[in-house]
């Protein structure tokens, strides 16, 4: 192997040598560590693209910790790690003051000269762990009752002795220093510290001085990708990285060869089976916004039960699956998608290919075989990992049913319905071609907790008492007379647009929802709470009393900012020009996502005008604020162009509604591509008098207006409801995101 050594000039102390990575003989060297070992070799003693910087950004088990260990050996530097972590500050980066005594007691003076001998925390933790025997709390609360017992000798002189911190300690010395996780860090200000020490020749600012960065320094940054309770990597310190790696699983060659150095097991056709099947779940596993990782170390321990003689088959459960998830409609979606891969098959025929020999000697692997009790005792198989791997008759029974419901609602629909049920037999049939993709898209869509039938239930059962309030809120207004039906929309469950829309608005409900939940997770107020062992400001008033309670933190916030959203659709038949009602699909979408990930309580409603004499004003509920997500993208498909519309019962309707609310702040999105225009002379004077009365009505009552203007009438839009409560769409294809931007600026 090449020498990519970087200190063949240094001589380094017993313990840094020990510090220095050894390769175990289970190690595989990749092409990535090659590849930027050389790199950083090649470059590092031009100044000016001297690589010293590194980010590796990956899933857990992916191997960035044993990439940054391996380019210790490679580049011969003592290895040392800091692993991050939410409540991290300042001091953990920089070091801490810690009191320095001397004592008369003869226990305790051995003690204090091995501590007075330490140059970091963490090495007089070390000290008294190996002197007490205890574990790392133990130690911890030894030093606090340590520190106290030396206090009450009365001992006049209290000195304090700075520890800088390993952090320090790596950069001063010239250690690769791995720094796990930041993306943790509540305060996205603790690493932004260190950018001056990332920079070419950098300088680190200490209580104690300053300190230059050693010229043979690396740092490797090491951080998973969109995990529960992370946050964006800050771009300056991102981009003060020379270097960043994308960790992925690697190839399965490299999986096998790993886990046969790793487990010492000479089976290279299972191992690699197997690792398909861990690839296969990591990959269904992404696909479905399951947040379990299925990488390399589940792969290594369930490789290892083979070893130990268990049933692999039955150990991927605890081993594997149950680290991705133990929700039972997650693991159904990952058991059927392993079904219907064949994988499982393939390994159950290479373990009898194991156990029992030549293949004509195996009987066809066929769903419901019946095993003889010796081959049963043998495999060690029971009821519940049969009934797991396969299709159940119950489960069949249950996809019949399910069919049947689907196809009763396609039966005798009403006028209205008739018109929100445009499924050609044409999407049908692609339906059905498209089965297994189309059952990975409903499993990525977790918000349908409700039944179809159930569905239909709740519909009829809450229709009567919504038509019933409508009809009190038109009450002494000019459309009291006209009228009104509210509608619950029928929906084709599952529906192939619904699927197709949602995919391609979540990238941006991903990114945006997940800057605002940091954001508001991350804010505090600028109270402090007094008197703790660690934190951000010193209280010197507390040092008189030697209880190492000497520093403050941030109280948290009493309450999350509190908001309510309506939205109102027009679906007037000028929708149909230039997609804008696809526009509106797409758009509220992704706003009913976003406000599900947020936890923003949602109505959404659209409406149109004349489509009966009796039926002049008709409005389709598709979420009252009472409702949870249930099927509500497949809803909101069925919106479309239909007649003529009356904006101000509908305003009015959905208003009253909002302003019941309670939330700090009513948020009422109005999404239009005209000026309202109804029989027999709903329009423009009267009309605009119509909204303008509900606008000031319920901005008396805190409702915050906003008009979505999304066609040719934008100007008579904005002076209807005017300068303040106007929203400009040029561009369609941004709606989504502007719509949840706006959302956004309220919370």
């Amino acid at each position: 192997m090449d020498n990519f050594s970087l200190t063949d000039h240094r001589s380094f102390s017993t313990i840094e040598r020990q510090m220095i990575w050894q390769k175990p003989a289970s190690h595989r060297t990749s092409s990535v560590e090659l590849r930027i070992a050389a790199e950083i070799k090649e470059n590092w003693e031009d100044p000016e693209m001297k690589i010293s910087n590194i980010l590796l950004e990956g899933d857990a088990g992916s191997g960035k910790t044993q990439l940054a260990k391996a380019l210790s050996a490679d580049l011969q530097l003592p290895y040392t790690k800091v692993t991050c972590f939410a409540d991290m500050d300042k001091s953990d980066v920089f070091g801490a003051l810690l009191p320095v005594v001397d004592s008369d007691e003869e226990e305790d003076q051995a003690l204090i000269d091995a501590i007075n001998q330490t140059d970091t925390l963490n090495a007089v933790l070390q000290v008294i762990k190996d002197h007490y025997q205890v574990n790392d709390d133990l130690a911890k609360q030894k030093l606090a009752d340590f520190v106290q017992r030396i206090d009450e000798q009365k001992s006049e002189t209290v000195r304090y002795k700075y520890y800088p911190s390993e952090i320090v300690r790596a950069i001063e010395k010239g250690y690769l220093l791995e720094i796990q996780e930041p993306t943790v860090i509540r305060d996205a200000s603790v690493l932004v510290a260190l950018n001056s020490a990332l920079e070419p020749n950098g300088l680190l600012n200490l209580p104690t001085g300053v300190v230059p960065r050693h010229t043979d320094c690396v740092i490797i940054i090491t951080t998973n990708r969109n995990y529960q309770g992370n946050r964006p990597l800050n771009e300056s310190l991102r981009d003060r990285m020379q270097h960043a790696e994308k960790m992925d699983l690697p190839t399965l060659e490299v999986m096998v060869e790993r886990a046969i150095g790793k487990t010492n097991i000479q089976e290279p056709e299972l191992l690699a089976k197997m690792a398909e099947i861990i690839r296969l779940l990591d990959e269904t596993a992404k696909a479905n916004a399951i947040k379990g990782v299925a990488g390399m170390r589940s792969y290594f321990y369930w490789a290892n039960t083979w070893k130990q003689g268990q049933d692999v088959l039955e150990s991927l459960y605890p081993k594997v699956l149950y680290k991705l998830t133990t929700d039972p409609e997650e693991l159904k979606i990952l058991t059927q998608r392993l079904e219907e891969s064949g994988l499982l098959e393939e390994l159950r025929t290479l373990i009898q290919l194991q156990k029992w020999g030549k293949p004509s000697d195996i009987q066809t692997s066929a769903r419901g075989r019946v095993l003889t009790d010796e081959e049963a005792d043998q495999r060690n198989i029971d009821q519940l990992a049969e009934e797991t791997f396969s299709l159940s008759e119950s489960e069949k029974k249950i996809e019949t049913e399910n069919e049947a419901t689907e196809k009763a609602l396609e039966k005798e629909p009403t006028e209205l319905q008739k018109e929100t049920l445009p499924v050609s037999q044409e999407e049908r049939s692609e339906d059905v071609e498209g089965k297994s993709q189309d059952d990975q898209d409903q499993a990525e869509d977790i918000s349908n907790k409700m039944s179809v039938s159930d569905m239909e239930a709740h519909d009829k059962e809450i229709k009567r008492e919504l038509n019933k309030e409508a009809r009190q809120a038109m009450k002494g207004t000019i459309h009291e007379k006209e009228g009104l039906i509210i509608h619950r929309p029928t929906f084709t469950p599952n529906d192939p647009e619904a699927r197709k829309l949602r995919k391609q608005v979540l990238p941006v409900v991903d990114s945006l929802s997940r800057q605002i939940l940091d954001l508001l997770e991350n804010d505090e107020s600028a109270t402090y709470q007094k008197s703790k062992y660690e934190g951000q400001h010193f209280d010197a008033s507390r040092v008189a009393y030697g209880d190492l309670r000497n520093f403050d933190k941030k109280n948290p916030p009493h309450e999350q900012p509190s908001l309510a959203v309506a939205i109102r659709v027009d679906e007037s038949g000028s929708m149909i020009r230039d997609d804008r009602i696809e526009a509106a699909k797409k758009a509220t979408i992704a706003v009913a996502e976003f406000a599900q990930r947020v936890n923003i309580p949602l109505m959404i409603y659209g409406d149109t005008a004349d489509v009966s004499a009796r039926e002049k004003t008709s409005l389709f509920s598709y979420k009252e604020f009472s409702d949870d997500f249930s099927w509500l993208t497949d809803k909101l498909v069925t919106m479309k162009a239909r007649q003529n519309n009356r904006d101000g019962a509908t305003l009015r309707i959905a208003a009253t509604k909002l302003s019941q609310q309670a939330a700090t702040t009513k948020l009422m999105l109005v999404i239009s591509d005209g000026q309202p225009k109804a029989l027999p002379d709903y329009t423009g004077k009267k009309a605009k008098q119509d909204i303008q009365e509900v606008l000031s009505e319920f901005e008396r009552q805190g409702v915050v207006f906003v008009s979505a203007a999304i066609g040719q009438d934008k100007e008579e839009i904005k002076e209807i409801y005017g300068e303040n409560r106007f929203l400009d769409i040029t561009d369609l294809n941004e709606f989504p995101k502007q719509l949840i931007q706006l959302i956004s600026r309220y919370l």
